[in-house]
């Protein structure tokens, strides 16, 4: 074994490490963030709305769902 093929082991070792951590922290974030919006529909499922209050929240809702893009 040569120098180049230890350094080079040794920087797959940390680059696989890494993006292993990258990955866990992006399912991570993506799982709180889908309970976030959970707790919030439900927390707006338990307010009573009624006439043209419940058509505008419904409206804000479908378009806050889809986004700035669109």
């Amino acid at each position: 074994m040569n120098v180049n093929f230890i350094i080079n082991m040794v920087v797959r070792q940390l680059v696989r490490r890494a993006v292993n951590f990258g990955i866990g922290a992006g399912i991570n974030a993506a799982t709180k963030r889908g309970k976030a919006s959970r707790g919030a529909a439900d927390q707006n499922a338990s307010s009573p709305t009624s006439g043209p209050d419940r058509k505008r929240a419904a409206k804000q809702a479908r378009l806050a769902q889809r986004g700035p893009w669109t």
